[in-house]
Formats: structure tokens, sequence, C-alpha cells
């Protein structure tokens, strides 16, 4: 029997990967992180280490930000870039002042090169201008979750103090959001290419080397770790 297994590492890697289910219990992995948690498709949790200690979460984060967004907006709207948005560190697709492009293409690009300028040109659409708006709606959205190791500070997840999650509340997150078909999509995809051509590689190197991944997002900052 086959079982869709979650995991949530922070410091990491959110992902969803099927494994072989065994009937004998066995005792949890051994991985490389300083959290984890490990739940059934049914969503049993199998195994779990401090999963509930809190942490930066670094690009996870923009799972939270593509839910938000496409509640909020219909994927074909059309997001002009402010300046606002080009001036974030980090990730980038190198979006420029004026662009327009559509809700679905920057939450790609988001997910996928895993773009902070996506991510900020999508809260300034949402959030008519505000950020903290945006984030607001996030945050009560991580609440209708039950993620209750959780507090949004951006659309990001560059590090900020109070911008913590969890590795419980980053698994029911993952889980959350591969019930989107849109995000899911993205999550599942090797690269995104940017009106004009340019191609941008997954964050996500997994994908290319487990071939039973289903999808994920990754994020590192200075904060999180790896």
């Amino acid at each position: 029997m086959m079982r869709s297994i979650l995991l949530g590492v922070v410091a990491l890697v959110v992902l969803a990967t099927p494994v072989q289910a065994s009937t004998e219990p066995t005792e949890p992995p051994a991985l490389p992180a300083a959290a984890w948690y490990l739940v059934g498709e049914d969503g049993a949790v199998l195994a779990e280490e401090s999963s509930r200690r809190s942490r930066a979460i670094a690009s996870i984060t923009k799972l939270m930000t593509a839910i938000v967004a496409l509640e909020e907006a219909r994927p074909s709207d059309l997001v002009q870039v402010s300046s606002q948005a080009t001036g974030i560190g980090g990730s980038t697709v190198y979006l420029r002042a004026g662009d327009e492009l559509s809700v679905g293409e920057l939450v790609r690009a988001m997910l996928i090169p895993s773009a902070n300028d996506a991510a900020t040109a999508l809260s300034l659409h949402v959030g008519n201008g505000s950020t903290a708006r945006f984030v607001s709606l996030m945050n009560a959205k991580a609440r209708a979750l039950g993620l209750v190791d959780t507090t949004f500070v951006n659309p990001h997840g560059l590090d900020e103090p109070g911008h913590v999650s969890s590795a419980r509340d980053a698994t029911l997150l993952v889980r959350y959001a591969l019930g989107v078909p849109s995000i899911r999509a993205a999550l599942e995809r090797t690269s995104y290419s940017l009106a004009g051509g340019q191609e941008f590689p997954t964050t996500d190197d997994l994908l290319s080397s487990w071939p039973a991944l289903v999808g994920g997002k990754t994020g590192h900052t200075e904060g999180a770790g790896w």
C-alpha cells in the first residue's frame, strides 16, 4: 500500500512525497534539521522532532502569499510593478517598475524561482498599495488554518523580528497549498520563463534528484538556515 507522506523540515524544505508504508513500527528517521514533522495522508502524525519550536521559515512564507493572492484576486488580473517591489533584495526575477504581469505569472515567479520582487508586487496589488494590509490577510488565513505558531511580518520571508513559524505549521501550510491546483502545478515545475524568454530554474533542487517528490517549497536565510 502506498501512503502519501508530508514532511515539514524547518530550515530545510517542506515537501510531499509518496513512500512505502511499513506495517511495523519504526524509529523516527534521522534528519539533519533543526525541526521536522511527518504526517500521513490522513493527517495522522507519524513522527516529529521539535515540531513546535519557533523558527524563521524564509521563502516557505511564499506559500501563504500565493494562497492569499489567489483568494483575493483572479489569476488573469494585471499587476503593475512598482519601484517598491523592484527594490527588494534577495532572490528576484529582475522585475522593472512599470512592468505589467498577471497575478498568475507573479505567483509562478514567486513559487518556482522564489522571487521576492514578485511576492512584493502581489502584496501591494492585493493590499491596495499596502504590504501591511496584505500581511494582515496572511495572518488571518494562518489563524483560519490552525497555524498557531505562525506570525507573518512580510510576504517574502526575508528575516524580520517576529516573522516565525514551526515545522508543524509549515507542514499544515504546504498540505493546504498542495490542494490549490495552480499552486500545486507551480510547485511541480522545474523552471519558470518570464515574458520575454528569460528562464529561471526552480530553487527546489530535489525535484530533479528525487523522482518520487510531488512538490514543495524551499527557503533559506541567515535566520532560517538551510
